[in-house]
């Protein structure tokens, strides 16, 4: 999914509708200086973002001078992309592993400060990533294109760019903004602003010594050692580089690493939950430590220390840091269809109670049968897509025919006496669905057809079916 969603196809699609949005609602507002922002959920996104409008007004501007629109980009540090990358000819030539992109490059003549450059009359559209998450203003920011997950406080900060007012010298107001959203949902936004709208009351006060206990949570799961934190902090503060800060953050992700690998491979779900949460638990205390010391003085440096350790741990442990890499040299993108959705109100109503933060590190992981079972209908989802089926139907589908294979029970011994892995090998179990979807046909005639057309993504439905059931199953012998 993260190939297809910076695919030049993909991109290029959201890029004609953004600017051929712009340039029919926006750009003419507020005497023509009214301005956009593309908020992109990565950097790498943002680049390709980025010289993908720009190849697109030029191609518009040579038809129709009144498309000339300039865009800037703005992410911090550089940027660079693998040498297998999916490229568009239009965007340059394919860049080595060795080419970087950074503000300076991609934005000739804008000088170092995008916001100051954006407050000015040349440019109309930013980009951005991550940056400018909070303290941006600019009231001619009158669009904003969303091409990025955003829940909560995140959802609040970005949406509320829009929020400036604005009078232009010939008196004419602000009035209208728009969001095109091609990641979220309306409800999740919705439920993000909720409690901000009217009177916000706090229902809880922030326990300060959250971040204490958090600390000696981590500290018990025998990861790192204070002498690692007090290393990696003296390096970082003394400005010692890359390779001593990675050399010295090396033994804690190593055994990060080496107990998660072998959890994995003794399919040990208690430790693999364990890490899970540990991993979770880093990312909180560095995010809570650097709030809550605004605020409080916990007059213990250590404390300090480990932000910076826990911060640079953070990104080498990540998911994303050292999955498997995924072959994609032999795929091929046949077509991405973009669906214009119906406008939706979304106006608040009621007063908002914020909790303070009494507690963390208290996070659970999902059972495995419900992620699952999620995955497969996720998958029959995105196969049919909501103008075929609603999601309810799908649902009821997919757990109908998940308690018509737990009724075989041969099926039942096969994930006795086998492996996951093994049980997602067996031929048996696709025999065993097809029997199951040829029953059940009459409740769902189209979705059923597919099993037996052997169309695309076929097997990938059956994997994730196999991967259910052989949770189901577990999840059934236990509770006997």
């Amino acid at each position: 999914m993260r190939w297809v969603q910076l695919h030049p196809t993909n991109i290029s699609q959201k890029v004609q509708i953004i600017v051929e949005h712009f340039h029919a609602n926006v750009a003419y507002l507020l005497e023509g200086k009214a301005k956009a922002m593309v908020v992109t959920d990565s950097r790498k996104s943002a680049v390709k973002y980025k010289l993908a409008i720009d190849a697109y007004i030029a191609r518009r501007s040579a038809e129709d001078a009144s498309y000339n629109y300039r865009t800037l980009v703005a992410f911090s540090a550089g940027v660079t992309m693998a040498e297998d990358e999916t490229w568009h000819s239009d965007w340059g030539p394919q860049p080595s592993k060795d080419d970087e992109f950074t503000e300076a490059n991609m934005n000739p003549g804008a000088g170092a400060d995008m916001a100051a450059a954006f407050n000015g009359d040349t440019y109309k559209i930013m980009l951005v990533a991550n940056k400018f998450q909070t303290g941006f203003d600019q009231p001619l920011l009158s669009a904003m294109y969303v091409d990025k997950k955003l829940s909560g406080v995140a959802a609040v900060q970005t949406f509320s760019w829009l929020n400036g007012t604005h009078r232009t010298a010939g008196g004419e107001q602000k009035r209208k903004t728009f969001v095109i959203d091609f990641a979220n949902k309306p409800e999740d936004i919705k439920a993000a602003f909720e409690p901000y709208f009217k009177n916000a009351t706090l229902e809880t006060e922030t326990d300060p010594y959250v971040v204490v206990h958090l600390a000696n949570k981590l500290a018990q799961a025998g990861i790192h050692t204070e002498d690692d934190v007090r290393k990696v902090a003296e390096l970082w503060v003394t400005r010692k580089g890359n390779n001593a800060l990675s050399a010295a953050i090396s033994p804690a992700q190593h055994d990060f690493r080496r107990r998660y690998a072998r959890a994995i491979e003794e399919e040990d779900k208690v430790t693999l939950q364990a890490l899970d949460l540990f991993r979770k638990d880093v990312s909180t205390y560095v995010r809570l430590f650097d709030f809550m010391s605004q605020i409080v003085d916990y007059g213990d440096p250590y404390m300090e220390m480990l932000s910076i350790f826990l911060h640079l741990l953070e990104k080498v442990i990540a998911e994303s840091a050292w999955a498997a890499d995924v072959d994609l040299s032999d795929v091929v993108l046949v077509g991405v269809k973009h669906n214009k959705a119906i406008p939706v109100d979304i106006s608040l109503v009621g007063d908002g109670q914020l909790k303070g933060i009494s507690a963390a590190g208290t996070g659970t992981k999902k059972e495995p049968k419900y992620v699952a079972l999620q995955v497969v209908i996720d998958k029959m989802n995105d196969l049919f897509g909501a103008e075929s089926f609603a999601e309810y139907q799908i649902r009821e589908f997919v757990q109908g025919l998940v308690q018509r294979l737990l009724a075989d029970p041969n099926l039942i011994k096969q994930t006795k006496v086998n492996s996951k892995k093994q049980f997602l090998e067996s031929q048996d179990f696709q025999a065993a669905v097809t029997e199951a979807v040829a029953d059940n046909q009459d409740a769902h005639n189209t979705i059923a057809d597919y099993f037996f057309t052997d169309g695309p993504a076929i097997n990938s439905i059956i994997v994730a079916l196999a991967d259910a059931f052989y949770e189901a199953a577990v999840d059934q012998q236990v509770d006997s």
